[in-house]
């Protein structure tokens, strides 16, 4: 997430700066030959900027949904934030739907179910997996491991495909064994997010 968040800053300055740059050297002139800046010119500066900004917030938004991994790492961060116990499975369905990931069948998993596979309220440092796992039914899975300093945690999240975005339709936690099982058939391997 916050390596998309710069990479859309970056483009935003790129496509901004020499619209700025053109608009500063239109005014100096302008200012040189003691001409009245014209009113247009500044209306047309104002509504060029306002469409570049949407454009690239825009395909910000369409990118962080569109992209897996970036909808598993939304996703992630929101479960986190549960675990350490500052949002309760009220809370939690709320923040998914405002991330925009809530389907209309998303299951949650229940505070016993965490508690049964080993999570503590706490920090856990997020991983995800490297790989994205595709069903049959058009469905994908993304595994993410929870770092405490202690132990690795283990959950798996099924997304579907809805409107050009990823939506989830369950996050569960896995105990150890259940996790070693599904590593075992696909040697599952994770990176840390930021």
């Amino acid at each position: 997430m916050k390596a998309a968040k710069i990479v859309y800053i970056m483009i935003g300055i790129f496509l901004f700066l020499p619209w700025l740059v053109y608009n500063v050297k239109t005014y100096i002139s302008y200012k040189n030959d003691m001409k009245k800046y014209p009113a247009g010119r500044i209306i047309s500066f104002i509504l060029v900027t306002v469409v570049m900004i949407a454009a690239v917030y825009g395909h910000y938004r369409f990118t962080i949904g569109y992209q897996l991994p970036l909808a598993a790492e939304r996703a992630g961060m929101v479960f986190a934030r549960r675990l350490d116990g500052s949002l309760d499975t009220a809370g939690y369905e709320k923040e998914m739907e405002a991330e925009n990931l809530k389907s209309d069948e998303m299951a949650v998993v229940s505070d016993e179910e965490i508690t049964k596979a080993g999570y503590e309220k706490k920090r856990y440092q997020l991983s995800i997996s490297e790989r994205v796992y595709n069903m049959d039914d058009g469905t994908a899975v993304m595994y993410l491991q929870y770092d405490d300093s202690q132990n690795f945690l283990y959950s798996i999240v099924h997304f579907k495909q809805s409107n050009y975005k990823w939506q989830v339709i369950m996050h569960d936690v896995l105990t150890p064994e259940e996790f070693n099982e599904h590593d075992e058939i696909n040697k599952i391997k994770f990176f840390p997010v930021d």
